[in-house]
């Protein structure tokens, strides 16, 4: 039978360099918390000033598809500054979209948007917007403008069968396709 024997003759440098090397790693895991909560308050003032834009911003038209009204009709590709504006809300929408699909926000982040982009794609003027920008950006074989938010609306079914169909009777056909 063999044994095993442990020598315990530590010097005083061995002591010393035993502590250092617990204090570092004390230290870095310290660090590491603080670093974590300071990226858990950036994102949380990135996400606040998300929000504060959407309800501070008067580009952003959020309250025109909350409230369900009537704006896209054969008018609307010509409106100049409201085209602009509906646009930009859209854009914004989906710009929180990609920040969530590429893992910038988490979900917890998310749900703070989560009711307004159901609002938004709830919309029917929404819906026969996308519809016929997803048509006539197949035509011209270009990337729909709004992709991530499109994304989302696919993914989460808000697109009826007949949407896909470029000579549905459900939809109007504003634009060329």
């Amino acid at each position: 039978m063999m044994t095993v024997t442990f020598n315990h003759d530590f010097t005083i440098s061995d002591i010393i360099a035993g502590l250092t090397f617990v204090s570092v790693v004390v230290a870095g895991l310290f660090a590491l918390m603080k670093w974590n909560t300071y990226l858990k308050l950036k994102r949380a003032e990135y996400v606040k000033s998300l929000l504060g834009e959407m309800k501070s911003n008067k580009d952003i038209v959020f309250y025109l598809f909350d409230y369900n009204q009537v704006w896209y009709d054969l008018n609307f590709h010509n409106s100049g500054e409201f085209e602009r504006m509906v646009d930009y809300t859209l854009n914004h929408f989906s710009y929180i979209c990609y920040l969530y699909n590429h893992k910038i926000i988490d979900k917890s982040d998310f749900m703070c948007f989560k009711y307004d982009i159901e609002r938004v794609l709830h919309n029917n003027q929404v819906q026969e917007y996308f519809y016929n920008l997803y048509h006539f950006s197949i035509k011209i074989k270009q990337p729909f403008p709004f992709y991530e938010l499109f994304e989302y609306a696919k993914k989460h079914h808000y697109m009826d069968d007949e949407f896909w169909n470029k000579k549905s009777k459900r939809y109007n056909h504003y634009l060329n396709f």
